[in-house]
């Protein structure tokens, strides 16, 4: 279908808009997509298609560490590598961990963190890394929302990969000043940016497709200066995916 882009942003639209959790979030806000993420593990299916070795009760979390080798994430590595030298990093939205697993690789020394809602990705993602042998990640449960656990300046690194696409307009400017918070020297988002002038102008957001996409620039301008912020646009190569080339980005703030 991703043939005909046209046709596929079409159902994606039907699809996306017809959703249970969608609706529900017009009437509680973002409460109703941390509830369905917080679930996701105990239905079946996966949310990535070319996954060839489905599992049964677990096909779910092992989707995302089959993941590991997506094109997109080696060209996110490479953007938080530009920041080295670090000693540790927080992934906020984490699932299993299959960045960490590759920053971990890569990064043997450093202090690793990931935080994710869904308690059985982060069960998972636990015993896989003990089964790599890989101890410097430590993963736990929590919300994007629940980052004073953590003192000012903690992490090197703060980042997340497609999870403020899921935070609506009721927490998105608190969670990105509690982010700012806890970074020391930079902060990545890989997230749907909004291209369109004046369309987001506070950057609070716009959905489209079941997706929260907004003008990070503005947003995040509220909170360092412009200068430090840099924006660099998904490319096909990167993710061969209709809607994250039309609007995906990487955002790097140096702190």
């Amino acid at each position: 279908m991703k043939r005909w882009p046209a046709l596929y942003k079409l159902v994606v639209k039907i699809y996306s808009n017809l959703s249970l959790y969608l609706l529900a979030e017009h009437i509680i806000g973002t409460k109703a997509r941390e509830k369905e993420w917080a679930t996701r593990h105990r239905r079946k299916g996966s949310d990535w298609g070319y996954i060839q070795h489905p599992r049964k009760e677990d096909e779910w979390v092992m989707s995302y560490w089959d993941s590991r080798n997506h094109s997109h994430r080696s060209f996110f590595i490479e953007k938080i590598s530009a920041f080295y030298p670090f000693s540790n990093i927080l992934e906020i939205g984490c699932n299993c961990g299959p960045n960490l697993y590759l920053l971990a690789k890569k990064f043997p020394g450093i202090e690793i963190v990931g935080i994710d809602i869904n308690p059985g990705a982060i069960q998972k993602g636990n015993e896989l890394f003990a089964q790599e042998g890989i101890s410097n990640v430590k993963l736990s449960v929590a919300k994007a929302d629940e980052l004073e656990q953590f003192q000012d300046k903690s992490f090197d690194i703060v980042f997340t990969d497609a999870i403020l696409i899921y935070i609506g307009r009721d927490k998105i400017q608190r969670i990105v000043k509690e982010m700012v918070r806890i970074a020391r020297k930079g902060l990545i988002l890989m997230e749907r940016h909004c291209f369109e002038p004046n369309k987001d102008r506070h950057g609070l957001g716009i959905r489209r497709n079941g997706l929260w996409e907004r003008d990070y620039m503005a947003l995040l301008a509220q909170f360092v200066p412009d200068e430090e912020i840099h924006l660099s646009k998904i490319t096909e190569d990167m993710w061969p995916d209709p809607g994250w080339q039309e609007t995906g980005a990487v955002i790097e703030v140096a702190l």
